[in-house]
C-alpha cells in the first residue's frame, strides 16, 4: 500500500514539482531568516567573542548591553585587584572615535584599548604584525575588513584619530560588532589620548582568578562592592541577547519574517495536497472498497506528506546553508550563523507546515463513501 502512496505522489509530476518547491521556499525562508537572526545576536556580542582570557568582564550592575556602558574609575581597578583570589585585572576600553582617512574622507571606528604590558584583550589572531609592536609610539591594529573601509590602508600608513596621529603597525582578525564598524586596537593609554575622557575612563575591568581559587567566591567579592558586578561571558550574552529582542525592533521583525514563512509552508502545502487529494479520490475509495481501514489510509497520506516534506526540506535548508557558508566568510558584512539546533527547529516546523497542510486532505478521504468509485 505505501508503495501505491508513493507512486501516486510522484503520478502527477507538475503538481509534485509545485509541492516540493513551495516548501522549499518556506524552509529557506524560516532558516535563512533564523540564521541572519542568529548571526546579529552574535554580532551583538563582538568584544565578547574576541577576548577569551578573563573569567570575568566587571563592569556596572546595571550594565545590559556592551555598547551602552557606564564607565569605571583606577579606584574601582584597585578594589578588584586587592580581592583574594584575584591573578590579574586589566582595563579594558572601548568606544567609538572619527577617523579621517588619507583621502580627507573619514569613518567612524569602534577602538578598543588594551593593557600594554599584557596585552589582556587583543584580538583572536594576528595576520600581519606583531602584537608587541602596539608599544610603539602612537601604534594602532586595525581588523582585516575594516581594511576597504579605511581606504585600503596598510602596515605603515597613517590615519588620524579625532585629530590624532595613529600608525598602523598591524592586521588581525576578529569578530564585527553589531554596528559594523572598522576595528581599530591600541593600547589603553593611547585609547584615552584618541578619545576625550569623562571623569571616569575604563570601559570593563577584565579579572582572571588564581588557579585553585573559587570562582564564585571571587565573584561574590567584586559583587560586594557597590558600583561594581563581576558577569562572565554567558551572562553578558544572554543580557545582550535579552536587551537585542527588547528594547529593538529586530526580534519581532524576524520574528515575523519566519511565522510568514509557516504560513506560506501551510498555505502551499494545504492548497496543493487538498488538490492532489481531490484528484486521487477514486483511488481511495477503491482501496477503501476493498477494505483498505481508515489507519492505514491515514498513513498513506502522512507518508506522502512526509517525503514531501523531507524533500524540501533538504533543498531549502541546502539554499540556507550554502548562504550561511557564503556570509560567514572573514570580512563578510551579513551576518548569519547556522548551528545544528536551527536545524533541526527548521525540520520541525517543516513537519508542521506539512502535518497542518494535510487536515484537510484527511478529512475528504476519512469521510469518503466507497461507492464514490461506481459513480
Amino acid at each position: 500500500m505505501f508503495r501505491i502512496a508513493v507512486r501516486m505522489l510522484l503520478g502527477d509530476k507538475s503538481k509534485y514539482l509545485s509541492l516540493v518547491l513551495g516548501l522549499s521556499f518556506a524552509a529557506l525562508l524560516i532558516a535563512q531568516q533564523g540564521a541572519i537572526f542568529l548571526g546579529l545576536m552574535q554580532r551583538a556580542t563582538g568584544p565578547l567573542q574576541n577576548v577569551g582570557q578573563p573569567d570575568f568582564w566587571v563592569a556596572d550592575p546595571k550594565t545590559r548591553y556592551v555598547g551602552e556602558v557606564r564607565p569605571l574609575s583606577e579606584s574601582d581597578l584597585l578594589r578588584v585587584r586587592s580581592i583574594p583570589g584575584v591573578a590579574w585585572a586589566e582595563p579594558f576600553y572601548a568606544a567609538r572615535a572619527l577617523c579621517e582617512l588619507p583621502d580627507t574622507s573619514f569613518k567612524t571606528v569602534q577602538l578598543f584599548g588594551i593593557d600594554r604590558t599584557t596585552f589582556i584583550g587583543q584580538p583572536p589572531m594576528m595576520i600581519a604584525g606583531s602584537i608587541e609592536d602596539l608599544r610603539m609610539p602612537d601604534a594602532v591594529i586595525i581588523e582585516e575588513s575594516a581594511i576597504p573601509k579605511l581606504g585600503g590602508v596598510g602596515i605603515g600608513d597613517t590615519l588620524r584619530l579625532n585629530d590624532q596621529r595613529a600608525v598602523v603597525v598591524g592586521i588581525c582578525r576578529a569578530t564585527s560588532g553589531f554596528e559594523s564598524n572598522a576595528l581599530v586596537f591600541t593600547t589603553f593609554q593611547n585609547a584615552l589620548r584618541y578619545v576625550p575622557q569623562p571623569r571616569n575612563s575604563i570601559t570593563f575591568i577584565l579579572v582572571k582568578s588564581k588557579d585553585g581559587a573559587d570562582k564564585a567566591q571571587v565573584a561574590a567579592a567584586i559583587d560586594a562592592i557597590p558600583t561594581l558586578k563581576a558577569f562572565t561571558g554567558e551572562e553578558l550574552v544572554a543580557r545582550n541577547t535579552e536587551f537585542i529582542i527588547v528594547e529593538t525592533g529586530i526580534g519581532i521583525n524576524f520574528g515575523i519574517t519566519v511565522m510568514l514563512g509557516f504560513i506560506v509552508g501551510v498555505i502551499v502545502s494545504a492548497s496543493i495536497f487538498y488538490q492532489f487529494t481531490v484528484e486521487n479520490l477514486r483511488n481511495f475509495a477503491v482501496l477503501k472498497a476493498v477494505g483498505a481501514r481508515s489507519r492505514l489510509l491515514i498513513g498513506m497520506i502522512l507518508l506522502q506528506a512526509f517525503l514531501v516534506a523531507i524533500v524540501g526540506f533538504g533543498i531549502g535548508v541546502g539554499l540556507a546553508g550554502v548562504f550561511s557558508w557564503g556570509a560567514r566568510r572573514p570580512g563578510a558584512e551579513l551576518a548569519a550563523y547556522f548551528p545544528w539546533p536551527l536545524l533541526i527547529i527548521s525540520f520541525f516546523a517543516m513537519l508542521f507546515c506539512v502535518g497542518a497542510g494535510s487536515v484537510l486532505s484527511l478529512r475528504r478521504v476519512l469521510t469518503l463513501e466507497p461507492a464514490v468509485v461506481f459513480k
